[in-house]
């Protein structure tokens, strides 16, 4: 037997759990495009020639401020984040949990 098949003999998931799980993935996001100006560190630092950069963000649809759940592109002129599933559902399940759970 190998090792994978041991710990899931063990009866218990390390994971976030099926109600988390499907939560998150009927969560509502909508694409949020940010111009961040001179102001912001990370322009000041990494582009202090550019007046601003664009942000891509998967952001919360329940949430007024509309805040980003998970980042897709610091900046729109470079490249974009190589991200999975897995990834964009981490940062929705911290989401739910750090502003939604009761």
């Amino acid at each position: 037997m190998s090792q994978a098949n041991q710990i899931a003999a063990a009866g218990y998931s390390i994971g976030p759990g099926e109600w988390w799980t499907q939560t998150a993935s009927m969560w509502p996001l909508v694409l949020v495009t940010r111009k961040l100006g001179a102001d912001h560190m990370y322009l000041t630092h990494e582009h202090p020639e550019r007046e601003s950069i664009t942000a891509h963000h998967l952001c919360c649809d329940l949430c007024p401020e509309r805040p980003s759940v998970f980042c897709l592109s610091p900046d729109s002129g470079g490249e974009s984040y190589r991200v999975t599933a897995a990834d964009i559902q981490a940062g929705i399940l911290a989401h739910i949990r750090r502003s939604h759970d009761s």
